[in-house]
Formats: structure tokens, sequence, C-alpha cells
């Protein structure tokens, strides 16, 4: 159990059983069987850790239940109680003592539900997890074509207790808190602290709001006191603004620097909410045909890609899985990193800022269109956005991957969600990943950057290709920021061959390990060369698909 002043946050990820059951809930809950078939399992979980691994096309994809009991403390009566679900895939359903208390469209952002007024106080209650991952035209992905989507409560569960009156625990899953800093130099820094609080009351309170920024080393650095009257039953925003002098700045890998800014909501000279978020200070700046700035100074984005599966694990990962594939990509020397296709974990997020990794956030739009998809695919960037808005790590929300027909609709839909992002942080930049190979399809023209997915010697044509397609593009968009989003080839550990040509026919069951090497190598001389390539992604650090 974790306790910041006032609020409880305690891991509910013990005491769960499970079974796969392709009925409703109500036809279960009145069959005879219902209570019988159950499996303890602890979360995260999932039904797919090994079946989709073992034969892609022949998973289980449908329905499947998590059923917890919990004693409600009567001494807690009053208080407000939430359930904070990292992420569950694919399509949840909450009830709570036979009461549906959330319903939530989406494998990958964490989503929140109160569920106090449904508990009985001094007694047991029955929570119920309905998971489903069968593919759907309304939820992206819309399929399982490019990879497949876990079911499972597949990242960790909390409870969350507070006051009546707390910042804001069910603002899209977010801290309910957002830092905004802009005019970034040695000198000064300006940062901006909105806070939402939430009155779970009809009648006003008398609050105080403290926000305090302290460095890395827990020296107070600067803070601020409001007091207000905050409205009866609904949020309200307050903001608080500071202006750091002689700030220590993060700088990437060469100096991940970290402060911290520790909201605080105060009744009667009581701490009764607290939350904590991190501050690192910087500026990103991209120009085109020169490359990538961090705080005034070019900055190498040299990277790569990764999924969040394992080997017999499949999603459900601990921290100590996504430690160990940060591990890795800090030793082979990456700046960068695109976590795609998805929204993950926001432990690695935070890692990210710690390590001084510039990483890449995307929404799982990838690839089919149904035509159906608009409000998830807005509601799926807006929840990534205000999950992982004052993490310093993220340069750049991604927008969408390869998305192709129906042209006028999927234009339409990319531009909205240019719009939104730009709406909720206007600050970051958008980027959209082209599959077409050329730049002026309309679909990857509403981001300020666009990137590329090219495959030279493996996909396509032949190793050498790559400098004459940059430098046409170098010739003809001067203006445009570039990035080269995917390249490589894959290889087998298992396949070893001297002979090597410059291309290779990916369909045939043989990838030599050395050509793989020979593809990075090549590639990465010309990359190096081009300063037009804002950033690089080597497709992928590891997966099975």
């Amino acid at each position: 159990m974790m306790q910041a002043e006032g609020r409880i946050v305690e891991s509910f990820n013990s005491g769960w059983v499970f079974k796969k059951a392709p009925a409703g809930k109500e036809l279960a809950v009145n069959a005879p069987k219902w209570e019988s078939g159950w499996t303890e399992v602890e979360i995260p979980h999932t039904w797919n850790a090994k079946d989709m691994q073992v034969q892609f096309d022949n998973f289980y994809e449908g329905p499947a239940y998590y059923k917890k009991h919990y004693f409600f403390p009567v001494e807690m009566e009053g208080k407000r109680v939430f359930l904070r679900f990292e992420g569950v895939g694919a399509v949840a359903e909450v009830y709570v003592n036979g009461s549906l208390v959330a319903t939530h469209k989406g494998a990958y952002s964490a989503f929140s539900c109160e569920i106090g007024t449904v508990l009985k106080p001094g007694a047991d209650n029955e929570i119920i997890v309905k998971a489903d991952n069968a593919s759907r035209p309304d939820v992206i992905p819309v399929n399982h074509v490019l990879f497949g989507v876990y079911g499972g409560m597949y990242r960790p569960v909390w409870l969350i207790v507070t006051d009546p009156y707390n910042i804001c625990v069910t603002d899209c899953a977010s801290s309910g808190v957002y830092i905004t800093q802009k005019n970034v130099s040695k000198k000064q820094a300006d940062v901006k602290v909105k806070v939402k609080l939430d009155n779970g009351t009809l009648q006003p309170a008398p609050l105080t709001l403290q926000n305090t920024i302290y460095d890395q080393e827990g020296k107070q650095v600067a803070t601020q006191s409001r007091s207000f009257d905050l409205a009866a039953q609904g949020v309200q925003s307050f903001e608080a603004d500071f202006k750091i002098k002689n700030p220590t700045l993060w700088q990437g890998r060469k100096n991940p620097y970290l402060y911290k800014v520790v909201s605080r909501l105060v009744r009667d000279g009581k701490v009764i909410d607290e939350v904590v978020q991190p501050l690192g200070l910087r500026k990103y700046e991209i120009v085109a045909g020169k490359g990538f700035y961090l705080n005034g100074e070019k900055y190498p984005m040299y990277g790569v890609t990764r999924h969040q599966d394992w080997w017999e694990l499949g999603s459900a990962l601990k921290n100590e899985n996504h430690d160990f594939d940060l591990a890795t990509i800090m030793d082979i020397g990456a700046t960068t990193v695109r976590f795609a296709h998805y929204q993950q974990s926001d432990y690695l997020y935070s890692r990210c800022d710690s390590l001084g990794l510039i990483i890449w956030a995307e929404i799982p739009f990838v690839n089919r269109v149904s035509g159906q998809e608009a409000e998830n695919t807005r509601s799926q960037l807006r929840e990534l956005i205000r999950q992982s808005f004052n993490h310093p790590s993220i340069y750049v929300w991604g927008l969408h991957n390869e998305v192709y027909h129906p042209h006028e609709y999927t234009k339409e839909l990319t531009k909205s969600l240019h719009d939104l992002a730009k709406t909720e942080d206007p600050d970051r930049y958008t980027v959209s990943v082209n599959g077409y190979g050329h730049m002026e399809h309309p679909v990857n023209l509403n981001a300020d950057i666009q990137g590329m997915n090219r495959y030279f010697g493996w996909y396509e044509k032949k190793l050498q290709d790559i400098e004459p397609w940059v430098e046409g593009l170098e010739k003809n968009y001067p203006d445009q920021k570039l990035m080269l989003t995917e390249y490589g080839a894959d290889a087998n550990l298992l396949h070893q061959t001297e002979y090597l040509e410059n291309s290779l026919n990916w369909t045939k069951p043989f990838y030599p390990e050395t050509f793989q090497t020979k593809t990075h190598e090549y590639q990465w001389s010309v990359i190096a060369g081009h300063p037009y390539i804002v950033a690089s992604y080597l497709w992928n650090t590891c997966w099975k698909p």
C-alpha cells in the first residue's frame, strides 16, 4: 500500500479468479455453471500468453471474466473509492455487486471508475470485470492483422481512496495535474501548473491548493498557495505560474535531471489529497534539413521501436520486464524510442524520463480503416495525451501508422486527430507515418512531421536505393520534417550465411542474421550522413508477431 497524504493507493492485483465464458454477463450470472471453472490468477494476466505466439491465426479472441471479492471497511464509509485499470484488452465492463459502473473501449489506455456509491460498508463486495479482445470496427485497432490484441487485465489495477474533495481521479484517468513550460533556457524557465479539483458533495467547500516544486535533491525551489471555495458537485481547474531561475535542464541521456511538482489539497489545515508529478525542463525543436535540437543544442536521434510482448508472457509484463528491455536499448546506445504501435506502460514512460531517452508515444490507429472508428480513435488519443502529459521524455504524439483507404474519410479523420492533439497539448509535435512511399498523399499531410517506413533490400528494391531516395526528398521537399520511422530486416539466429547479396526475398523462410547486420550497417552509414532525416527508428528491438 502507498499512502500520499490524505490519499490511499493500494495494489488491487491479488485475489482474482478467471474464466473464459463466451456468453453475456447476465446469462453467465444466472447459469448454474457460473460458479464453477474459475482459475486463480495474479494481475497482470492475459489468456493469450501462449496461443497467440504459437499460432497467430488460431488464438482465442472473445469474452472472458475476472472476479474478486473485496471487504469494504466501515471506517472508510464517506470516502470516495475508485478503481484504476492500467490496461484491459480490449473492451472492458466493470460490475460491482451486479451494477455496471464502467465501460471502456481500448486495450492500451488506462481508465478509472468510481465504485464507492455501490459498495456495501462492512460487507463483502463482488467485483467482476468482463474483458473482450474480439476485433470490432468501432474500436482501434479494428483487426488483429498487424499485431494481435492480447485479451485480459494485462496491466496493474489500483484501488484509490480519497476524501470527498480530491485532485481529479477520473479525468481520462490522468493525474489531474497538467504541467506546461515556456521560454526554457539555462537562465530561466516559465512553468504553469494546472490542477483539476473534484467536489463530490452537494455543498461548496473552503479549500487551499498548494503547488510546490522541488529539485532532484529534494530542496524546495518554489511554492504557491491559493485559497478558495470549491463549487459543489463538479470539477474546476486552478492554475499557478512559476519562474525558475538558473534551472538545471533535462538534457536527454547526458543529464536527465528531474524536478518534481507536489500538488496538495488542504482543508482546515490538514492535507486531504496529494499528487506528485515529474518535471523535466527542456525545449524540443526540429529544423527542416538540419535535425533535432534539445535545449538549443543539436541532438542525435537514432533509435529503435519497441513492442510490449514477451515470449510466454504476452503483454502481461512486470516492471522488471520493462526494465530489461530499456537496459537493452540503453546498452546499444539508442537516444530515442518509438513505442509502437499503441500506448504503453506508464511505468515505462517514467523510466524513460529518468534515463534520458527521448520517446514517441502513439495510438493504435494502424493499417486497416473501417469507417466506424473515428470516435474511439479520438478518445484514445485524448486518453494518451492526458495520461502521459507530464512525461518530459515524450516529444511527439503519433497519430497513425500506415492507414489507407478510404482516402477522404481517413484524410478528415487524421486532420481531426492533429487538431485534437494541438488542442490538448499545443507544445508537442505530431507525426503521421506514411505507408505509401511518397510525400504527397493527403492522409499524411495533417501532422507536423511525416514519418516514412522504408525497408530497402527487404520489402523493396536494394539496400543501396536508400541514398538516392533521401537525396531526392532533400531536393524536392527541403522544408519537410522527415523521419525514417521503420527500416531494417528480419533475422533468425539459427539462419547464417557468408554469401550476401544486396536484397533478400522476405517471403522465403530464410532470414540470415548476417543480412540483417549488413542492412543496418549500410543504411546507418547513409542515415548518419543526412541530417535531413530528423530521427531514425530501427525495426524492431524485439518482437514475436
